[in-house]
């Protein structure tokens, strides 16, 4: 099982999601938000096939989902629920993701 923590920046939220994948590459994911919009998202999504998932394009049901209810197109928790996912199954080491922005000059 993988436990991703999720701060999603400007509004607030943060999210867990836990992520635990079969032999048979086929995942089972809990989500908890304070975001409502997550929550709903969360509700739609049943077993996941890994493979379905990070690799057949146009195939996700995550992916579909967020389009379907989130009303931000980047907020990063659809592809923090992949990234936990995808280390459930082996697929890649459990490493922090991070995205950093700082306003210039």
């Amino acid at each position: 099982m993988v436990k991703a923590k999720i701060n999603s920046g400007a509004c607030g939220f943060e999210t867990t999601v836990q992520a635990e994948a079969g032999p048979d590459y086929l995942a089972g994911v809990k989500i908890t938000s304070g975001c409502q919009h997550i929550n709903k998202m969360a509700e739609k999504l049943g077993t996941l096939n890994v493979m379905s998932e990070l690799f057949k394009k146009g195939e996700s049901q995550v992916l579909a989902a967020a389009k379907e209810i989130l009303p931000h197109l980047t907020c990063p928790v659809p592809i923090g629920i992949l990234k936990a996912i995808e280390a459930s199954a082996g697929m890649a080491l459990p490493k922090d993701v991070t995205i950093t922005l700082a306003k210039g000059e």
